[in-house]
């Protein structure tokens, strides 16, 4: 029988070679099911291995298709190095927690396929990221931050004092290259030359700090050594696609696997895998939060008292016991008071990661780079301990302004007789394409104000302190069409479970979204007069938002060759980017309310519309 089917997701290639080797090896693989990956471009799949050695018994077997990267492609050889690497002698950590090789890599093309397993390997292990909503959380992370210092790294290693500013440079390597995602962010949405030593982010009278990109010459963290940078075994892109965990929520908190470890590395600034796997429990939280629930976190990381309030109870709770975890492993050396600077500049490092990941949007890239100009601001000290001299303020990229955006209209509450026949259909009019043909080249006499005079309305205190902006006719019908659209496409969005939304469904959403920049971009361009300044910037708020829907469609994390993770974080940037498109053509003042758009069916807050289902379900 022809098994390379059930392996189609590897590739064709992949597959063909896996059914050989069954067949040749006399080893049949059932059962697949696939795992999420940590975003790495691999691929990994659980299955069960009935092996002919009388030895061996059937087990469960992870099989990996390793991206063909410069890492990834060195992976088998370095998980043979990890499993080396032994604590003092000691075999425990590597039987516990690393995967194993079962069989010998087999080559595919540029390429590995491994064979993995690991004790107490079954269906009911998980990766970490399946159960990041989970009361456990927490704990879980906590434990896995212990051991990895505790039980991984009771010999910490030294090899010489560095400067804060080399220690930073070694966590990012070539992140800061000129042509690197980081760099190109930083010099063209905040403006800010790599060089600039010292910023002002958010407010002109922000206390200053050091620019955390700027690593080279005589910057200010150049000016701080480190005496003894505490190194060790360390995974190097430990996320939680990375970690395997027992599916149980009432398991043991410290039974976990670490795969993929093609980045290990035997003397790694050991701050950094704890940081970085913190980081990204903190990412998951982020898209949910205020400003003011981010200033609180943004706080808390970096040790300032806070009354983190605004903060979730799950996440406030990993934060400070994984800052507190490394406690007793440090308890136990002389050099403790050197941690809290490493891990204030691993911080930084981390930070700047999440700042050059193109799947957050800009707000949560702002707030990155704030927590990372942060943290070297508390690994320098008070700010009264230094002189900065010339200090350059950075308001942040436009995208990271706040998201809720006023009327597009002013204040104004539209008589029913101005509706457009469409809005007043029995039934609710066909949400797709969005289409409203642009008015003809003229000048549009009258104004909103005058519609309402002529039916006997007047108009409002608010608006007669600021006169209504004169609107081409077709412009509230525009606005119906799309929050009909949307409103609709929102819903369908968060009635798909996380991650599964159809290739159908992000295509429509795609055509609708270019479909609507293009109509009012036409629209407008046909007007005879400009509208004034105010009506245009909220008008281009959309266009904006609109570009953002289109933008979170595209994202290639929707790909179920992508880790679950990986396509829950896609599926939420996407709900996120229809909400604030719903939030920018919202117009409570024009009397759009639930049902007034010709049955349109908006529900009460079209934010959130009610009994709707949050991405993760």
């Amino acid at each position: 029988m022809d098994r390379s089917t059930q392996f189609a997701k590897f590739g064709a290639r992949a597959a063909a070679l896996l059914d050989q080797w069954q067949q040749q090896n006399h080893r049949p693989l059932t059962a697949p099911a696939w795992l999420d990956t940590g975003g790495s471009g691999a691929s990994l799949a659980s299955v069960f291995v009935r092996d002919s050695d009388p030895g061996r018994t059937r087990r469960r077997m992870i099989i990996k298709l390793c991206s063909p990267d410069g890492d990834s492609s060195m992976e088998p050889g370095r998980l043979i190095a990890a499993r080396r690497s032994l604590p003092n002698g000691d075999l425990s950590f590597s039987r516990d927690h690393l995967v194993e090789q079962l069989y010998d890599p087999m080559p595919v093309d540029d390429a590995w396929l491994m064979f993995q397993g690991f004790a107490g390997n079954d269906e009911t292990m998980v990766t970490l990221s399946t159960i990041l909503r989970q009361r456990r959380m927490p704990g879980v992370a906590v434990q896995i931050t212990r051991s990895l210092l505790a039980d991984w790294n009771p010999d910490e290693k030294w090899d010489g004092e560095m400067t804060a500013a080399a220690f930073v440079s070694e966590l990012l390597d070539r992140r800061l290259e000129p042509a690197e995602p980081l760099a190109v962010w930083v010099r063209d949405k905040l403006g800010l030359d790599l060089e600039t030593p010292w910023i002002r982010p958010g407010r002109p009278n922000a206390t200053p700090l050091p620019n955390p990109v700027h690593l080279k010459g005589s910057c200010p963290l150049s000016e701080h050594t480190l005496d003894y940078p505490m190194r060790g075994r360390a995974h190097g892109d430990l996320h939680p696609g990375n970690i395997m965990v027992p599916k149980e929520p009432d398991a043991d908190t410290g039974r976990y696997v670490l795969i993929d470890l093609s980045r290990f590395d035997e003397r790694a600034l050991l701050a950094r895998d704890p940081m970085h796997l913190l980081l990204c429990l903190v990412a998951d939280f982020l898209p949910h939060m205020s400003d003011d629930a981010r200033a609180e976190l943004l706080d808390l990381l970096v040790g300032r008292d806070t009354p983190g309030l605004l903060i979730p109870q799950g996440l406030a709770r990993t934060v400070d016991e994984v800052s507190r975890a490394p406690g007793d492993w440090l308890h136990q050396r002389t050099i403790s008071d050197q941690w809290t600077g490493q891990w204030l500049l691993s911080m930084q490092a981390c930070a700047l990661m999440f700042t050059a990941r193109v799947r957050y949007d800009a707000r949560d890239r702002w707030w990155f780079f704030r927590l990372a100009a942060e943290a070297a601001g508390a690994y320098l000290g008070p700010a009264d301990a230094y002189e900065p001299g010339e200090v350059k303020f950075v308001p942040g990229p436009r995208e990271a302004e706040p998201t809720v955006v006023e009327a597009v209209v002013a204040a104004v509450k539209l008589p029913q007789q101005v509706a457009p026949p469409e809005a007043k259909r029995e039934t609710k009019p066909a949400p797709d394409p969005v289409r409203i043909p642009a008015p003809a080249p003229a000048p549009v006499q009258e104004s909103v104000a005058s519609a309402l005079a002529a039916a006997g309305e007047s108009l409002p205190d608010a608006a007669l302190e600021t006169p209504a902006e004169e609107l081409p006719d077709t412009l509230p019908a525009l606005l119906i069409d799309l929050r009909n659209t949307f409103v609709d496409r929102l819903g369908e969005v968060r009635e798909y479970d996380a991650g599964s939304v159809t290739a159908r469904t992000l295509g429509l959403i795609r055509e609708q979204a270019d479909r609507g920049q293009a109509d009012l971009k036409a629209l407008l361009t046909s007007r005879h007069d400009t509208p004034g300044e105010e009506a245009r910037d909220r008008l281009d708020a959309i266009l904006g938002r609109l570009a953002r829907v289109t933008e979170a469609v595209n994202d290639p994390g929707f790909s179920y060759e992508q880790p679950f993770f990986v396509r829950d974080l896609a599926h939420r940037m996407l709900v996120i980017a229809l909400a604030q498109l719903l939030g920018s053509t919202r117009e409570p003042a024009l009397g759009l309310q639930a049902g007034e758009a010709g049955g349109a069916g908006q529900a009460t807050d079209p934010i959130r519309p009610e009994g709707a289902r949050t991405p993760s379900g």
